[in-house]
């Protein structure tokens, strides 16, 4: 059996980041050549991204000439989050990219081996065995360039790697396009939240002058009639108290009927999902992090998740003030502890807003913990308080109608994407093992989809 090396065109196309003090939090700045951390991998997909910092390329000339990566490049983490695979993107803005500490980096030769199905060998289960098996325990758990370099592979030829990675990367394609487009739905209706409850756009348009009512509501809506209904709803005055007429300034713990933290979980090996703070994320739910509760022993009770509830995640630091809304539960669920569980009162105030409000309070959530470090607690009486502004419930009902089909949207791509996301992984390790064949993985492809 030949290594990762050998394969991929020799040990000189596997390099590691920077050793001790070359490359140090004092050489960061906000411009020159972008450095690939932790934070950067796995940002979309399979992609790097996200938030970057740099140095500069006197430093890179002088120092880390030899810790370089260019677009197509395979990167590995080292240390950390152990498993993490990305690929630099090609035709990504950047022309090349240093390592952190953290992480290694693979030049495929395209003539040796297809540089995707490289990445999937990556992340297959047989590869995540040899990292477990080769972790080097001393100090943080971590792998190193020797380790990476010596993997064991027995591939196949070159075309059936090619024609292996076309069907993974095909479902990937579709996982992703799916989650760009959630997201933009997501982003579509917090605009639209923004503009009505946070900005009373249409009551300060009117008050400028404008007559028109798709000019009024910010060119939302193009047919006239629509436009004039909602339009009619918005007042063209604001009160002293900052708030369109008729509307009401609130408070979180006077429009809801439930607003308390989770339950302590007893374990069990069956029972009902119980969320915890690893399950909040990104504004969403993953069950995939949750362990089970066995109702016999302690009964969730109104801690029993609904759709619609708002989950905040309530202690500790980095993850402290996370929100997520429950959307679409497959089975009975309940929340641990250290989050909150918040539960609109649909008499004065639709699921939709209030999920939308609180969501947009994140970054003002994380801040609000007490406590001292890494005993930070966010109390319910805390969140209580936050002050929201409450629409009349004629302009609550027409914001529902035109942004829950956005919000159902977006979650059955999300649904879809999951299902792809299985069928990849169910693939992965039989692809790469010959368990299943091309066409066999072409079948179940096209039925996921």
């Amino acid at each position: 059996m030949t290594t990762l090396a050998e394969r991929v065109g020799g040990k000189n196309r596997l390099i590691g980041g920077p050793f001790g003090s070359k490359l140090t939090q004092k050489d960061y700045s906000d411009q020159g050549i972008p450095v690939i951390r932790g934070t950067n991998m796995e940002y979309d997909g399979r992609w790097i991204g996200g938030k970057y910092v740099f140095v500069s390329e006197g430093k890179v000339l002088r120092d880390l000439k030899t810790n370089l990566a260019y677009p197509g490049d395979i990167i590995v983490t080292q240390r950390g989050t152990l498993g993490q695979v990305s690929i630099v993107p090609v035709g990504s803005e950047y022309d090349r990219y240093v390592i952190s500490q953290s992480q290694m980096a693979i030049s495929v030769d395209h003539r040796c081996a297809d540089p995707l199905f490289v990445y999937y060998y990556l992340k297959s289960p047989v590869f995540e065995t040899y990292v477990g098996n080769t972790t080097i325990q001393t100090g943080v758990p971590h792998i190193n360039l020797s380790i990476l370099r010596n993997a064991p592979v027995d591939w196949p030829p070159l075309p059936v790697q090619t024609q292996i990675s076309s069907i993974l990367g095909a479902l990937d394609d579709k996982i992703e396009l799916n989650r760009r487009m959630s997201n933009t739905l997501e982003e579509i209706a917090q605009a639209i939240f923004r503009d009505w409850f946070v900005d009373f756009g249409p009551t300060r348009r009117r008050i400028a002058g404008a007559s028109d009512p798709a000019t009024i509501m910010g060119g939302l809506v193009s047919d006239p009639s629509v436009a004039q209904q909602l339009a009619d709803l918005f007042p063209a005055t604001i009160e002293d108290n900052g708030l369109p007429s008729e509307w009401q300034q609130s408070t979180v713990a006077y429009v809801t009927t439930f607003l308390k933290r989770g339950l302590t979980p007893v374990y069990s090996d069956s029972g009902i999902p119980v969320v915890n703070q690893r399950c909040v994320r990104n504004q969403q739910i993953d069950l995939g992090h949750a362990r089970r509760h066995d109702v016999s022993r302690r009964a969730p009770k109104e801690r029993l998740l609904e759709d619609g509830d708002v989950l905040i995640n309530s202690t500790g630091v980095g993850t402290l003030g996370r929100v997520a809304t429950v959307r679409s539960i497959t089975e009975p669920a309940t929340a641990d502890s250290h989050i909150t569980i918040c539960r609109a009162d649909t008499s004065m105030i639709s699921k939709t807003v209030f999920a939308l409000f609180l969501e947009g309070k994140e970054e003002e959530i994380a801040g609000m913990g007490h406590g001292s470090t890494g005993q930070t607690e966010l109390s319910p009486a805390s969140l209580g308080n936050l002050i929201l502004p409450l629409a009349p419930k004629s302009i609550q009902a027409a914001f529902d109608q035109l942004v829950n089909p956005l919000r159902e949207l977006a979650i059955a791509n999300s649904a879809q994407a999951r299902t792809l996301d299985a069928t990849r992984d169910l693939l992965l390790p039989k692809l790469m093992s010959g368990e299943v064949t091309l066409c066999e993985a072409g079948s179940l492809a096209e039925a996921a989809e």
